[in-house]
């Protein structure tokens, strides 16, 4: 059984296979990333998130475990779950073309940087299981653990250029409101009942 312990300090910058960018001093439960211009994605991390990140890493690069795969709950099914809720509480975000534009963007994201952001040494061989990578959906196979992780760097993922100041604005509350709806769901989505230790 998979147990669970505080941890202090939280670094986020410990997450991933690289380093977050360096970056202004942070605020507590903060993740920035900052372009030459000044514009940034702020996205705020509550403590339980954090915690579960630093776990994730914990278990895989110290502890010998791994996550199952295919995922109980998968990318795309909680995009899915997210979608759902906001049709139901909000339907005015799920109105907004953005919303559809953000989820379509981070699986984009998800699937097209899985290897080269979202994995730690250990889990390679893992994916060497799964055939063929110009065939393989990352995100119908991996779930919540994989999504944080993205999640951490997508500050520097997204150029700020694209972008208008009004719609950028937008596409970070969305963010935050997708990061806040992870933290609420964390207990069904970040089990320790994802991993298993490697034989």
């Amino acid at each position: 059984m998979v147990t669970e312990r505080k941890r202090n300090p939280i670094k986020l910058a410990d997450i991933g296979r690289r380093e977050q960018p360096r970056t202004r001093k942070r605020n507590k439960g903060e993740d920035i990333s900052e372009d030459k211009n000044g514009n940034k994605i702020i996205l705020h991390f509550n403590y339980g998130l954090k915690e579960k990140l630093i776990k994730d890493r914990e278990l895989i690069m110290s502890k010998k475990y791994l996550i199952r795969i295919p995922a109980k709950h998968s990318c795309e099914t909680i995009f899915k779950d997210y979608l759902m809720l906001e049709r139901q509480e909000n339907s005015v975000y799920i109105g907004n073309c953005v919303l559809l534009d953000m989820i379509r963007g981070i699986r984009t994201y998800f699937n097209h940087r899985f290897t080269v952001e979202l994995l730690y040494k250990p889990e390679l061989m893992q994916l060497k299981n799964l055939g063929d990578p110009s065939k393989t959906i990352y995100s119908e196979i991996y779930g919540c653990e994989h999504l944080l992780r993205l999640l951490t760097c997508i500050g520097k993922l997204i150029s700020p250029k694209e972008f208008d100041d009004a719609s950028f604005h937008v596409l970070r509350l969305h963010l935050q409101r997708f990061l806040d709806f992870l933290d609420a769901t964390k207990d069904k989505y970040l089990s320790a009942e994802n991993y298993v230790a490697i034989q």
